[in-house]
């Protein structure tokens, strides 16, 4: 039976989680499925795991990497060996209901969509509790006129860049992976924010389901999320690969002012997250790269006021007197936010020309 859906895990030392998540796999009520594991060299009993439960059903694929390649090659290597129509990744520690499949596939065929959007709960692996109104989790920046119609990334022009980045929460037709190159790159953490825009901006049809279908685990001690340490940087990197993609495709002189918007924000965003003992380094690649954001003067009149008070807090001030007189009144007031606590914001005449929905 040739399989519908393939499942794409790539796995990576995730022992105590794999069970749960492999049995809300096999037991989908949607059966026509194959199951691709990549394993990352995983030195715990992950992959020992995962080749019990391939005994008992035909529908497993393993693939063994002979090193830690990291989450985007590894997903790579799982859409290229993939024979369903359609793409589904999920994390070896998060988990699905168990029609969640069944759900997506007739959603996605229904449309004829090229990706298909779902919500999720977040699953605190500290409290074990369940929070089902994550407001990132629930679609709320895409209207509900959407709902039952197919839309691209012009229908949310003013929102797309704060729509989920995460891979887990989308099925994909796979011809339309395959045809429109969208890859992970290779070699670097947080690669799901590049996959992704790649994704939304090459689409031509895009549906949505809001039913909370996945279970996503968050504050895992090993989580790279939860390191805060030097793996951060690499954001860096993915700026300038989200950039590189625009400018691939034709669409960063139209998109720049909502590319630095998100840019900025969330590298300050972070900033704010990583551990004091590298956020002199970070806020030191922070500077130079809004310094080296060719924005001319013109621009400045289309670019949001909390994006211009956040490049000029950063380029104008060492880090010496930022984090002992700004950094914590800064978190309290969250900026990025957009406060109009700051004079700046509050007296700006720059033109908001544009407005999130």
């Amino acid at each position: 039976m040739k399989a519908k859906v393939s499942i794409i895990l790539a796995v990576y030392n995730v022992e105590k989680y794999i069970r749960k998540t492999l049995d809300s796999v096999i037991n989908q009520t949607f059966s026509e499925i194959e199951i691709i594991v990549t394993d990352n060299k995983s030195t715990d009993k992950t992959l020992n795991i995962v080749e019990e439960y391939a005994k008992n059903d035909e529908r497993f694929v393993i693939y063994k990497n002979t090193s830690n390649l990291k989450q985007g090659i590894a997903r790579n290597f799982g859409v290229k060996m993939a024979r369903g129509d359609y793409i589904f990744f999920l994390d070896g520690d998060d988990y699905l209901e168990l029609d969640a499949i069944e759900k997506l596939y007739k959603r996605i065929t229904e449309s004829n969509a090229d990706i298909t959007i779902c919500t999720w709960n977040q699953f605190d692996d500290l409290t074990n509790r369940i929070d089902r109104n994550h407001v990132y989790a629930k679609l709320k920046q895409i209207p509900a006129e959407f709902d039952n119609k197919t839309f691209n990334w012009r229908d949310i022009k003013y929102s797309v860049f704060w729509q989920t980045s995460v891979p887990w929460d989308k099925m994909y037709k796979r011809d339309f992976l395959i045809n429109k190159d969208v890859k992970f790159p290779g070699g670097i953490y947080f690669e799901d924010n590049v996959f992704v825009y790649d994704a939304l901006f090459k689409a031509e049809r895009i549906s949505i389901l809001r039913e909370d279908l996945i279970y996503y685990r968050c504050n895992r001690k090993n989580a790279v999320t939860n390191t805060r340490n030097k793996t951060f940087f690499d954001y860096f990197k993915i700026f300038n690969l989200i950039g590189d993609n625009l400018k691939k495709i034709g669409l960063y002189e139209e998109m720049k002012y909502f590319y630095w918007d998100y840019k900025v924000i969330t590298l300050y965003w972070w900033f704010m997250k990583i551990r004091l003992p590298y956020k002199r380094e970070f806020f030191n690649k922070m500077k130079y790269d809004f310094k080296h954001l060719d924005m001319s003067e013109q621009d400045k009149e289309f670019v949001r006021n909390r994006t211009l008070f956040l490049i000029s807090r950063f380029t104008k001030l060492p880090f010496f007197i930022y984090y002992p007189f700004f950094f914590f009144s800064d978190k309290i007031f969250r900026i990025e936010k957009g406060k109009k606590n700051y004079a700046v914001i509050f007296f700006s005449t720059y033109e908001k020309w544009y407005d999130y929905r």
